[in-house]
């Protein structure tokens, strides 16, 4: 399972790669935030940060870990720089994602994310946990009413894209089904996403993006 690759050339080392290149629909979706809104963006699985990368002033990025190897890994810039070199402010939560976001509204202390990842199915161990109509009612719990959960759903193995879609839509999302393909010029592996919101201006946004 790849959980993320930086590049060691300078001028290429803050760039995006892989799952979340500049030509994937994650990639896509970051790069139509509006400059100057400041963007929460909630991420169930750390990988090595890359997607910290799209980190501006203002903004946070929240990661929720499940491995602490894992977490150690990413925060050593000896290793990766993508935590420690974004603008952004950077959130690491050690835990279950579903659980730790679970006891962020048990506690009061939640506040929706404008963009909501989840990133923990590339590999042939689906944490099935997070599929479950548990797991997408504590999502849409997460996510404000312009928002947007996306669900990366690249795998080998399984087609999980009608089961998130189909989740989705038992809470009122409406979603859409991106692939796209290897663009090495972008440094982007081929990837498929599923974003969903309580907004279908969004999503119909977010279509016309990928067309332009």
């Amino acid at each position: 399972t790849l959980h993320g690759m930086q590049l060691r050339d300078e001028s290429l080392r803050s760039r995006a790669t892989t799952y979340f290149g500049s030509g994937t629909a994650i990639g896509v979706l970051m790069k139509t935030r509006v400059n100057g809104d400041d963007t929460r963006v909630g991420v169930i699985g750390l990988g090595i940060g890359t997607l910290a990368s799209y980190g501006r002033p203002g903004d946070l990025f929240r990661f929720y870990e499940i491995d602490p190897a894992v977490i150690r890994i990413a925060e050593n810039p000896a290793y990766f720089d993508f935590l420690s070199k974004s603008a952004s402010r950077i959130e690491i939560v050690e835990g279950d994602g579903r659980l730790s976001l679970e006891a962020e509204h048990e506690s009061g202390s939640a506040r929706p994310f404008d963009i909501l990842v989840i990133d923990a199915f590339t590999s042939d161990a689906i944490p099935v946990h997070l599929l479950t109509q548990e797991a997408f009612e504590i999502y849409r719990r997460s996510i404000a009413d312009d928002g947007v959960l996306a669900i990366h759903v690249s795998n080998r193995h399984f087609d999980l894209a009608p089961i998130a879609a189909k989740m989705g839509q038992q809470f009122g999302l409406s979603n859409i089904d991106l692939t796209t393909p290897r663009q090495p010029d972008r440094l982007s592996a081929n990837s498929r996403w599923i974003f969903l919101s309580p907004k279908n201006e969004r999503i119909d946004a977010l279509a016309a993006s990928m067309l332009a």
